[in-house]
This record gives structure tokens, sequence and C-alpha cells, in this order.
């Protein structure tokens, strides 16, 4: 960090940046004050006139005058102050009275026009401080609601016309306003407080124009453009009932109200038989019910198991379960077994994608052994290579959900397990075919290993594993409820 001392700084040059906003152009007069014999500038006063803002922190007595792509702060009783990461120290400190702060006058200004964040003029027998404006024209957004659409005000300093603006509108929801002659101030433009239906606020500066970009949060059915010395206004309409019952189907469609935990094995099936006699069908239903109770209790959602006890449920059927009942998200719990070593060990989360490793097609083949215990051999047709491939296609629409949760899976059982963490993986697991909804299937752990077989079978370990899937079906809930929540009140 650099520091940097303003003493002689009459002989630098001044050089003329117009970059700060004002709605008139022209100069800019802020009145000195005396303060114990130095003249000092109101912090405020300069930042309201050149419509600067500013952020001021109670609990250490900062305020922060954020100019483009610089924030200068100022400190109470501080003789320095801080432009981005470059320190000036100061011939008097800066003075806060409660309401206001109060920097030295001449020594402000000269590192204002040093750090081109404006061209600053000191008269000290008029006692004030001149600074020249800016030519921003565009300096504002609001949104507004009524019951037939929305209406979006663009402040401006000058009045445009219909010769001045051009609007499109394209299929990824993207209202776009170009403005010839327009010169927008980005940052406060970006930072406006918008509302539905606006998502996003984009705006870009080229030499002759300025493009604001609007994303939508609904198709509009129609719209206006008005124009008066301050704004430019656009009349969003659309039919509101309509909307809202759209809105309505999605969010119903997408929260997150049934989750079904999908217990490997059962009955006349055990899947793998751990070094210490635990049987995978043990391990996974006592986990799926641990982990179905915290959900219940702690999210209030409906849970759907596919087996609450030691009974054979045929693979097809599970995934028909999780459909029937409206599913939103499919769990599917295992417990691993290794015939190449019994040092593997570990617990890994996995994707329906045909298997890219030689470990993931084993563990796929063994999970998917089960179907030679099924009643109708005829079944067994679901399970061809074309099936999973046509499945993983289907799937795709949940790919990137699925993804997220479990990475997140694995994140939260790296937090609880001492056992390695193998990672997400992809193989063709004939349980998830045919899930229309996020659908992972884990492997908590290797029964073919002593130290694995051994954590399982304890009560503790598997209250671990409930906890940590819990915890990452939470984080997968906040995050693709919260958009649908937060856009759509």
């Amino acid at each position: 960090m650099r520091i940097k001392q303003i003493i002689n700084m009459a002989l630098i040059p001044l050089v003329a940046v117009s970059i700060i906003l004002t709605q008139q152009s022209g100069t800019i007069q802020n009145r000195i004050y005396k303060i114990d014999g130095f003249n000092y500038l109101s912090a405020n006063e300069f930042a309201s006139s050149q419509h600067i803002r500013t952020e001021f922190y109670d609990h250490n007595q900062k305020l922060v005058l954020r100019f483009p792509k610089k924030k200068t702060v100022l400190s109470a009783d501080c003789s320095f102050l801080k432009v981005q990461d470059v320190i000036y120290q100061l011939p008097a400190p800066v003075i806060y009275d409660g309401s206001d702060f109060y920097v030295p006058a001449l020594t402000f200004s000269r590192i204002l026009n040093l750090e081109n964040l404006t061209e600053v003029t000191v008269d000290i027998n008029r006692e004030q401080v001149t600074t020249r404006s800016p030519d921003y024209n565009i300096y504002g957004v609001s949104v507004g609601n009524r019951t037939n659409g929305s209406i979006v005000t663009i402040q401006t300093s000058r009045k445009f016309s219909n010769d001045d603006v051009a609007i499109s509108f394209n299929q990824a929801g993207w209202m776009s306003l170009t403005v010839l002659g327009g010169k927008v101030d980005s940052i406060n433009v970006v930072e406006s407080k918008i509302q539905n239906p606006i998502r996003r606020l984009n705006c870009v500066q080229r030499d002759e124009s300025a493009q604001l970009s609007f994303l939508l949060q609904y198709a509009i059915d129609d719209y206006e453009i008005s124009f008066d010395d301050t704004a430019i206004v656009i009349s969003l309409r659309t039919d509101i009932v309509e909307t809202a019952r759209k809105i309505k189907d999605m969010r119903n469609k997408w929260m997150l109200d049934t989750i079904v935990i999908d217990a490997g094995h059962g009955g006349k099936d055990p899947g793998a038989i751990g070094v210490c006699n635990l049987q995978e069908k043990t391990v996974a239903l006592d986990i799926a019910k641990k982990l179905g109770r915290l959900i219940e209790k702690n999210m209030g959602t409906k849970v759907v198991y596919t087996r609450e006890e030691d009974r054979f449920i045929p693979l097809w059927k599970r995934t028909r379960i999780a459909n029937e009942s409206g599913g939103k998200l499919f769990i599917s719990i295992h417990a691993n077994t290794s015939a190449k070593s019994s040092r593997a060990r570990g617990f890994e989360t996995y994707l329906l994608r045909p298997g890219k490793t030689q470990d993931a097609i084993d563990v796929a083949k063994l999970e998917n052994s089960v179907i030679a215990l099924e009643d109708d051999p005829q079944d067994q047709a679901r399970y061809s290579d074309e099936n999973i491939i046509l499945a993983t296609m289907a799937q795709s629409a949940f790919m990137k959900e699925s993804e997220f949760l479990a990475a997140e899976i694995q994140k939260q059982l790296n937090k609880k397990l001492s056992s390695k963490n193998r990672g997400v993986k992809q193989a063709g697991f004939h349980v998830l075919v045919g899930a229309s909804m996020p659908n992972v299937l884990i492997e908590v752990g290797f029964l073919s290993n002593k130290r694995d077989c051994r954590e399982l079978g304890k009560a503790s370990s598997r209250n671990k594993i409930a906890q940590a899937i819990y915890s990452a079906i939470v984080i997968f809930k906040d995050k693709y409820e919260s958009t649908i929540i937060g856009e759509n009140q």
C-alpha cells in the first residue's frame, strides 16, 4: 500500500476528466468552511452536488465516496485519506461533527485532480470550490407497478424524443433500449433499485449512444414510450391475472415439496455383505429413515420412501413410486464393495450417465445385478444400454440440479466423516432410470473395508451421514427455491 504526501502539489497540472454525474452542464460551486484556521470542504455537500453515492459506517466513523471505479475513504479525526489502495496524507485531520465530514479543501481538490476523479479549482478568497460538471444525461432507473402492467422510468437531464430512442425485445427475455446521444452513469444506473418485472439491469456506453438492457420476469403484451424534460418513461402492459396464474403454476411445479428416499436393495436382495457381516440393505434403510425424519421434522417437507421395511422392490418400481408421488428430488442410498482391494474406502455420489471409468462401471454392474432377482424377465428390457442412453438424454433437463446436489452432498459428507472423499462420478444405475426429477445415488462407504464397515455398523456414524445429506438438501432447496420465491412474490 502506497502513502503519498500532498505538499507541493501546486506544481502538478490539473487534469480534467468529466466522469461525475450532475443534472446540469457547466460548473458547480461548493462552500469553503473555516475550521481551526484551515479551509474545509463538506464531503456530504460535495457528494450531493456531484451525485456521488456515499456509504457511512457508524461503527468506525468512516465515509466512503463512491467515484466511478475508485472509492475514496474518509475517517473521522484521521489525517489520511484513501483512494482505492493509495493513502494520501492531509495537512489537518478530517472532522466529523456527527452528521457531516469535513476534509481540508485545497489538499482534497488536488487529490481529486491527481486521481483524475474530476476537475476542481479552489478560490480561497471567494471561499468556494468550483467543480466542472460532466455531461452524463442518463443517471438512474426506477420501476413501479400498476394493475395492468409496470412503468420503467429512466431519469435523464435532457429531453429525448422518439428519433433518439430504439427499443427491442429478444427471446431470452431482454428488453434493450438504445439512446442516441445518451451518456450513462453506469454505476448509478446499474445500482438503481429495481423490482418485478425487471430481474436484471445492464448498461453499455458506446461512442454515440448508450444502451440499457432490462431482463424481464415475464412476457410483455404491449408497451408505450413517452418523454419529458427529465425522463424516458416506458409503460409495459401485461395480463396480471394470467401472469399470476402462470407464476403460481411455476412455483407449484418447482417448489421442493416432496422428496423421495430410496433405500437400496431389501428383502431377498441383501446387497453387499460386509467383512463384519453387515448387510447393505440394513445400512441403507437405517440411513434413509434417519434422513427422512430430519426432513419431516425440520423442513416440513413430504417424504416418500420406496421401502420402509426389509422387503424387495424391483428397480423399475422405485422410480415409478417417485414419479407417481410427485417427487421433486430422488435420493438413492447404497453402500459399496470392492472385489479388487479391501483397502478401497470412502464415499461417492453418482449421476445417471454412462460410466467413464472402470471403477464406476463396476459399481453400476454390482448395483444393477439385482435385476436378476426380478420376477418378470421381460422387465429386464427396461435396462438395455439403449434405454440407459435415452433416459440420460431425457434427464438432461435436471442434470444441472443433480450435479449441484451431488457436489453439495460430497462437501457435507466430507465435513462429517473421516473417510475418503471419492468425489462425484457418473454411471448407468438402473435405479435412476426414469426418475423425472433431479436424482443422485450415494455410496456411503465400502463394506469390504474393515474401517468403513466398522463405522457403518455404528448408529452414530449413520446419524452423521443422514445429517450431512440433510444439510446438502437444505442448501439445494435454498438455492433452487429462493430464486423462484424472490422473483415471483
